[in-house]
């Protein structure tokens, strides 16, 4: 068989077969099987049903349109494969390598950034590369960093390569938002993005905001785009400012935010903002700053602090009111949420507050 001849337009009606698959002759399966494939055809959600005179290769109903000359047909009680959670996956497989208490070392936890994997792993397994393979090609990445902890004010990650590529630049993709960054330079955090895709549309368009602590433009770039706002995005960081700056080309947003390289404490403007994002978690001592960034008849701050379980959110409203009283304001609490845990009964908050 020539390959060409199995590819082409089918009639349009075959198109809204459900559940679709080829039919072949049993001699021909595994050719077939592998034809599809090449071509991203199979549906390797479904099994593949043997008969004992042809064979149902499951095909995708968005690629049926370019077969010909196959007999397609509409699969009857179509069997799925099961899914397994991928750390089981991994977990069978290390156990071929292993031996059994090295399999509890084996971590449960990581963060996926794009195609880069950021896991703690234990270093009596680091010289295991086999065990490195395994989680590089069950979780679909390409290259895998240790986490060791967050260093400096500048909260730059120390992240160590263990596997894969070299090339640790990535592109993440949330909320139809692009963050180009490189993992191993950059924070990243998959447990903020309920918070990141709230922010995103809690503004009124043409909107004033200060971000602070701007980052790779975590807040400031969804904001714009979903919220049409325009954003005074400061970041400390040089690595952070540069994708920053790449990701708001990368989002089409150039006429709405504008970075800014520098402290927030030098580079902030006053009377400026309807509203400030406060997103650095130790930035107490900031908030007089961003009382006086927003506009006379004032505005809203963002205000993301670290407490323990027991004093939330007690303990930071008081201490927003306080400074608020001191600058010569008055705040009034909007709201206020737990975003994740941070370290055992330590969480990370943040209050939505009104300043007057």
């Amino acid at each position: 068989m020539v390959e060409h001849e199995y590819f082409f337009i089918l009639t349009q009606h075959i198109y809204y077969v459900k559940n679709p698959v080829v039919v072949v002759r049993k001699e021909e399966a595994e050719k077939i099987k592998n034809l599809l494939l090449e071509k991203g055809l199979l549906d390797d959600e479904r099994r593949i049903k043997r008969h004992e005179d042809n064979v149902e290769i499951p095909v995708k109903i968005e690629g049926i349109k370019r077969l010909k000359k196959f007999k397609i047909k509409e699969q009857k009680s179509p069997i799925y494969r099961r899914y397994y959670p991928p750390f089981d996956v991994i977990k069978n497989e290390a156990k071929k390598i292993l031996k059994k208490d090295e399999i509890r070392l084996l971590p449960k936890k990581w963060e996926k950034i794009g195609d880069i994997l950021i896991l703690k792993f234990p270093e009596e397994l680091e010289a295991r590369k086999e065990i490195l393979e395994i989680y590089a090609k069950v979780l679909n990445c390409r290259a895998i960093l240790g986490d060791k902890g967050i260093i400096g004010e500048k909260r730059e990650p120390l992240l160590v390569h263990l596997y894969g590529d070299k090339n640790t630049e990535t592109v993440h993709v949330e909320n139809k938002i692009k963050f180009k960054l490189d993992a191993s330079k950059i924070m990243f955090s998959s447990g903020n993005v309920d918070e990141r895709i709230r922010m995103a549309y809690i503004a009124n368009e043409g909107e004033r905001v200060v971000d602070m602590f701007a980052g790779i433009g975590y807040f400031s770039i969804p904001m714009a785009v979903y919220s049409k706002v325009n954003v005074y995005a400061i970041e400390i960081n040089p690595t952070a400012y540069f994708y920053l700056k790449e990701n708001i080309m990368l989002n089409g947003v150039e006429e709405r935010v504008k970075a800014i390289l520098g402290d927030c404490r030098e580079m902030t403007p006053k009377n400026f903002a309807n509203r400030v994002i406060m997103g650095y978690l130790h930035s107490k001592n900031f908030l007089p700053i961003a009382i006086n960034a927003l506009r006379k008849e004032g505005g809203i701050i963002h205000y993301h602090f670290l407490c323990t379980d027991k004093n939330f959110p007690s303990l930071p409203i008081a201490e927003v009111k306080k400074i608020a009283k001191e600058n010569g304001k008055d705040a009034f609490v909007i709201s206020s949420k737990q975003i994740k845990s941070y370290a055992p009964r330590i969480l990370h908050g943040v209050l939505d507050v009104k300043i007057k």
